[in-house]
């Protein structure tokens, strides 16, 4: 396994699962890790390229990511962990040969803060004590 982090932006809807005996959450999502290139006709816009790859999400951040986020959105993968799988297709047949996917299992997805416009917290719920009160 190789350790990875990095910009990516997200190419398909994510899916949240419940796998396993216990149900653990997870967020599946289908990203291309960014690379950016300058372009020789644009100095100005560089070239958004990279390498596809499948991310899951496990445990309590697989809900919250499933839900925050929509294809196109820039996020950074922070503490994955890449390694290559291989599958044959449903419909393919054995002359076809197998895929190679990218695969990382991450638990910390961000958003792309450069592109951020706003940002806003919820009140946490319950009782809070404010800092150097007492009850």
């Amino acid at each position: 396994m190789t350790d990875i982090q990095g910009p990516a932006r997200i190419g398909k809807p994510p899916v949240l699962k419940h796998v396993g005996e216990d149900k653990k959450p997870v967020c599946e999502l289908t990203i291309i890790f960014l690379n950016y290139r300058k372009s020789k006709s644009d100095e100005e816009n560089p070239i958004d390229r990279g390498f596809w790859a499948r991310v899951s999400v496990w445990g309590k951040f697989a809900e919250p990511v499933s839900k925050m986020y929509s294809v196109g959105d820039k996020i950074f993968i922070a503490d994955g962990n890449m390694e290559q799988e291989s599958f044959m297709p449903k419909d393919a047949d054995e002359a076809d040969g197998e895929v190679k996917m990218l695969k990382v299992d991450c638990n910390l997805v961000f958003p792309w803060v450069p592109d951020l416009e706003s940002l806003r917290f919820n009140e946490r719920k319950g009782k809070q004590k404010a800092a150097g009160t007492t009850d």
